[in-house]
């Protein structure tokens, strides 16, 4: 049997499809958030902790949205990380 692989799923969230993964990078866990119909555009990457669910998926899109993270637009990654039940924008030197 094949190693089973990491894919990007798909999720339609305020009439926007967006693609998402949670991954493992370097022993720390990230959400990846992307616009399905973006072109280079800015990617979400969040810090999570062990312990992660789906629903931080819809609440990355939102919190991103309101606090500066245009897919849309090509530029740097907007990083922040999940802290006490909610999304904080990571500082630069963080």
């Amino acid at each position: 049997m094949p190693p089973p692989q990491k894919v990007f799923k798909n999720i339609n969230h305020r009439d926007t499809m967006y693609r998402w993964i949670m991954q493992n990078r370097t022993g720390t866990n990230e959400l990846v958030i992307e616009l399905v119909a973006g072109v280079n555009g800015q990617l979400f990457i969040a810090e999570l902790p062990k312990v992660v669910s789906h629903n931080m998926v819809t609440l990355g899109i939102d919190f991103g949205r309101a606090n500066g993270w245009k897919p849309e637009e090509a530029g740097e990654p907007f990083r922040c990380r999940w802290l006490r039940g909610t999304f904080h924008v990571k500082a630069p030197d963080a």
